[in-house]
C-alpha cells in the first residue's frame, strides 16, 4: 500500500524489489514499477513472509521538492 503524504490517497501497488543489503532478519531493498520508486526496509518473520515498510516517489517528482510517500507491504517467499 502507498500513502501519498500530499493528497492522502492510499493506493494497493504491486513493485519489484531488488534486495541491496541482508543482515540477519533486515533487509535494505530498492524497487518500483511504471509509477513510483521505492525504498523499504524488510524484516523477515519466522513464517516465509517478509514484512515491508518505506518511502516512495512518483517518477515524474523525483527531482521536486515534494514529500515522499510512505509504503507498507509485504513479500511471500518459497
Amino acid at each position: 500500500m502507498n500513502l501519498d503524504l500530499g493528497s492522502l490517497k492510499l493506493e494497493p501497488e504491486n513493485v519489484y524489489l531488488m534486495r541491496i543489503l541482508e543482515k540477519d532478519k533486515l533487509s535494505l531493498n530498492l524497487g518500483a514499477n511504471q509509477r513510483i520508486g521505492v525504498i523499504t526496509l524488510g524484516y523477515k518473520t519466522k513464517i516465509p513472509i517478509v514484512v515491508h515498510s518505506g518511502l516512495t516517489k512518483n517518477w515524474e517528482t523525483l527531482f521536486k521538492k515534494e514529500w515522499p510517500g510512505i509504503f507498507a507491504g509485504f513479500e511471500i517467499r518459497f
